[in-house]
């Protein structure tokens, strides 16, 4: 178990809890995979899922690309040297089994996070390209229902690795760089002068 443990941490970034994080990870996802899972179900041409110039080949092309971001995301948020980066987050803090997290760690948790599911979302879609001329033997596969309804855990996935790079994009561009906030107490001296 010590080694499935290990090779999961990266999961845990969906246990950090805060109050606006579950709109990045669930809210706007599903809401936006329901609109595109639509729109694909009633386009007037059909969209190819798989195969050449398909929903995967364009998506894992994608992934290709982002998942080495993620990963040198992770090295710049390891040794970025900057005041506050291992301090407690300001306002209401994420926490993760009840431990509140340093900007440091919560962006660690991120991008590893994002690699991880880059990186499976990845290969998914590789297998699926490959056994394609498989799928249509299984019947189950067939049915419309099901088929909507793979596309839209699909989509719902890569729509949360979208959501989650766009909070950790915010977090690079604007809060590694803004300067904490410093206490800073003003000597008052006395130049009071004897005539």
């Amino acid at each position: 178990m010590y080694v499935i443990s290990k090779l999961f941490t990266p999961i845990s970034y969906v246990r950090i809890s805060h109050p606006e994080k579950r709109y990045f990870d669930f809210v706007l996802p599903i809401i936006t995979s329901v609109l595109i899972t639509l729109v694909i179900c009633f386009l007037p041409n059909k969209v190819n899922l798989i195969g050449k110039d398909s929903l995967v080949s364009v998506v894992n092309g994608i992934l290709q690309i982002l998942s080495g971001f993620y990963i040198a995301s992770m090295a710049a948020v390891s040794t970025f040297q900057k005041d506050g980066m291992d301090d407690v987050m300001k306002g209401d803090p994420p926490t993760l089994k009840g431990d509140e997290l340093t900007r440091r760690k919560f962006l660690s948790y991120l991008f590893g996070y994002l690699a991880f599911m880059s990186i499976m979302m990845y290969f998914a879609g590789g297998a699926i390209q490959l056994i394609q001329g498989n799928l249509g033997q299984f019947e189950l596969l067939k049915a419309s229902w099901l088929k909507i309804g793979l596309v839209f855990i699909y989509i719902s996935v890569i729509c949360n690795i979208i959501y989650t790079t766009i909070l950790g994009m915010y977090f690079m561009i604007d809060k590694m760089h803004s300067a904490p906030e410093r206490l800073v107490i003003h000597n008052k001296k006395n130049n009071n002068q004897d005539d």
